[in-house]
């Protein structure tokens, strides 16, 4: 019985642990897209992003005010956002080697050689395709 809560308990940690993880992720993800947004070239944009980041806290200073509950729902809409931004910012899984321009889907890519001709020039020289006949007699 012993082994079993040790087991539970060993899992609920790393539940827990890969959950903070993915939380530190989405966080640093919401702070470093802020940073963007309030960082743009040069002094008139930089006035004017800063002018709407402080009439927003103006605005929800003046919310929270009339509504202080809705603190509340301050942490919980950060995790929330949090949550979301680290699950869709994960990197697809590679896929397979596309094929090269000469070469279609299911075909194996046919190698071209090198030839010299008679007058010294190097020519390169490619396997001819196998043509589908439409010739129905």
């Amino acid at each position: 019985m012993s082994g079993e809560l040790k087991a539970a308990a060993q899992q609920a940690a790393d539940r827990g642990r890969a959950a903070w993880e993915r939380l530190t992720l989405g966080s640093g993800l919401l702070l470093h897209g802020l940073g963007g947004w309030l960082s743009p070239g040069g002094c008139g944009p930089l006035l004017a992003r800063s002018a709407g980041a402080a009439a927003a806290l103006a605005f929800g200073g003046a919310l929270l005010q009339r509504a202080p509950h809705l603190a509340y729902a301050v942490p919980i809409a950060w995790a929330l956002a949090a949550w979301h931004l680290s699950d869709s910012s994960a990197t697809p899984p590679p896929e397979g080697v596309a094929p090269s321009a000469g070469v279609s889907a299911g075909e194996a890519a046919r190698a071209a050689r090198a030839v010299m001709d008679p007058n010294g020039v190097m020519c390169i020289t490619h396997v001819p395709r196998d043509e589908v006949s439409t010739d129905q007699t």
